[in-house]
């Protein structure tokens, strides 16, 4: 048997496409997905109708369907601001069997594969230590600038990560011997004891240095378990195209131009940004999530001065 993971796909919908075709291409038999199908790209029907039409396949959803249900529902007053415009476009252009499809999900499912095999699903990474190392994908930008690290080096970092005692005490709780989760978009797998635990890295949004669009396969066969990490290119070029045709750039240009930069380089610049802006609120007493119109357009000045970066031709 097997079967393709996937996750964090963000509303991209060309690389979706390209991943499941290649998984079906290597003749899989079941598809789960890890959630985050969502927000940050202008494609979310067509991600999500996609979805709708897959067989064998379990769907979960993450934390953008768990956001999307509480913005749909909050007063609309801040729908305005720059900051969250993206966001609250994507909301505004969900078809209702999209919203409904995708607000239904489950958060977390259990799959019986055999007697002696089952797989615990979520999109969250329940086990994270509080003390992170390179397990983040901020931190893993930050890590990779200090000095470069292989693939290879990464999934021992994981290892010794998941293998803690911190981790441990969680994943020995769980009633299942393979765990998937997504979320932190860095593809990765490793054992815990005799517990198989992966992250198929992100679909939609690669944030490893990697702008091929990844996902994962697991092959079991006669109770024996095989990962297959697989990446896949698709035309990056033309989905920042469809991007800035799109109401969602209009609507929400600083944090998409962000994206279009993330999806050219694999980077997570994400964090960067927000600390800037964070910065520049504190500066100006703003408290609260909600930054001003006039700090988002300020930080995004000072991200690209300070970055030495050209967002719309960055490569």
């Amino acid at each position: 048997m097997k079967i393709a993971i996937i996750s964090d796909i963000h509303g991209n919908y060309p690389a979706l496409v390209r991943v499941v075709d290649d998984a079906i291409s290597n003749k899989v038999d079941k598809f789960i997905f890890l959630g985050d199908y969502i927000f940050d790209l202008p494609f979310p029907n067509e991600v999500a109708r996609l979805l709708m039409k897959m067989e064998n396949s379990y769907i979960i959803k993450g934390n953008k369907e768990t956001h999307m249900a509480m913005l749909a529902n909050e007063d609309q007053e801040n729908w305005t601001h720059n900051q969250f415009g993206g966001i609250y476009q994507t909301i505004r252009e969900l078809a209702p069997d999209v919203y409904n499809f995708l607000n239904g999900l489950d958060e977390e499912c259990y799959i019986k594969l055999s007697h002696d095999i089952s797989i615990y699903a979520v999109h969250f990474p329940l086990f994270t230590p509080s003390m992170n190392t390179n397990c983040s994908s901020s931190n893993y930008h930050k890590k990779m600038l200090e000095k470069a690290f292989t693939h290879e080096e990464f999934l021992l970092n994981f290892s010794d990560m998941v293998n803690s005692d911190e981790c441990k005490s969680v994943i020995d709780k769980i009633d299942a011997n393979i765990i998937l989760f997504g979320h932190n978009h860095l593809q990765s797998y490793a054992y815990c004891g005799d517990k198989l635990i992966i992250n198929p890295g992100s679909c939609g949004l690669s944030l490893d240095f990697d702008n091929t669009a990844a996902y994962t396969i697991l092959e079991v066969m006669d109770n024996k378990l095989n990962v297959i990490e697989k990446r896949v290119t698709y035309d990056i070029e033309y989905v920042i195209k469809q991007v800035k045709e799109s109401l969602l750039y209009e609507k929400g240009r600083i944090w998409t131009d962000l994206v279009c930069l993330t999806l050219r380089t694999g980077r997570d610049y994400f964090g960067f940004f927000l600390e800037i802006a964070g910065q520049i609120a504190s500066s100006k007493n703003e408290t609260g999530l909600l930054f001003s119109d006039s700090t988002w357009e300020e930080a995004s000045e000072v991200f690209m001065d300070r970055y030495n970066i050209c967002i719309n031709n960055s490569s």
